[in-house]
């Protein structure tokens, strides 16, 4: 997996996959305890047509891990991003992914228009946590606090995809250690950090109105945040966005049904013009 220290002194680390020679996508995994190999199977089918690159956000993975919450702003993340891909020669991308990768690639959009060229936003909110999220945050802190890493994992698992998921991962034991070691990297400080600022975030649909590149919206009707009434609004914000809407969805629809997500995707991407 490679690395590069960003000029901004970042270490950032990331995987590629794909055509070398194709259209580049920005393909980003969601926070909290998310890092790019949960991504990799999204945009398996289109890579004979694209270069496909994810990168560990800083504070995810085995990316570099900071102990400031102003340290982990879309600012910071998107600055990375922004570094690493001058780094690689690429000016501008089609920027996605899943819940804080969505909303991520969102913000760019609204701060960086010149570097993106379209956007997927699976599950991304450009908005405040939801009261409830924000005392589920506060009643499963001190598990953060103690080290109790594996525990929170769990915990955050089962609030966003449900018992059944985290029986899945678990019956993967090779596969659920490698993610609870790279939980593992963080220190308590680090973790802390990352999680406080996620649960602290502010609204603002309203600079979603200044994007102009296409945009895809994806939804699951399981979802709490965003719901699907949210999801719809970011796609009335945003002039000629596309909503498709994920009936029995979760959180992450790009894994409890790929199938229908990966179709969205290769409608919008041929609608574009990025896919033949």
């Amino acid at each position: 997996m490679p690395q590069k220290t960003l000029s901004n002194g970042v270490l950032l680390h990331w995987r590629e996959a794909g055509n070398p020679a194709g259209v580049p996508v920005v393909w980003i995994h969601g926070g909290s305890v998310e890092d790019s190999s949960m991504m990799v199977p999204d945009l398996e089918p289109f890579f004979g047509e694209l270069r496909v690159l994810l990168p560990d956000a800083r504070g995810h993975g085995l990316s570099q891990k900071f102990e400031r919450v102003e340290d982990y702003t879309y600012a910071r993340k998107a600055e990375d991003v922004r570094l690493w891909l001058d780094s690689l020669g690429v000016q501008s991308a089609v920027w996605g992914g899943a819940s804080m990768g969505g909303a991520l690639s969102l913000w760019s959009a609204v701060h960086a228009p010149e570097r993106v060229r379209a956007v997927i936003s699976i599950s991304g909110p450009p908005y405040a946590p939801p009261a409830s999220d924000i005392r589920w945050w506060a009643e499963h802190r001190p598990l953060v606090e103690a080290g109790r890493f594996a525990e929170y994992f769990d915990a955050n698992i089962r609030l966003r995809l449900g018992e059944e998921a985290l029986a899945r991962l678990k019956a993967r034991p090779e596969r659920y250690a490698e993610t609870i070691g790279r939980l593992r990297s963080h220190s308590t400080a680090s973790f802390l950090a990352l999680l406080d600022e996620t649960y602290a975030r502010v609204d603002w649909l309203e600079d979603c109105r200044n994007i102009r590149c296409p945009v895809l919206v994806i939804g699951g009707t399981q979802d709490h945040f965003p719901s699907v009434d949210q999801s719809r609004r970011i796609a009335q914000a945003i002039p000629g966005a596309r909503l498709h809407v994920v009936e029995g969805g979760s959180h992450f629809p790009n894994r409890t049904h790929r199938p229908e997500v990966q179709q969205a995707v290769r409608v919008f991407l041929r609608e574009i013009g990025v896919l033949r």
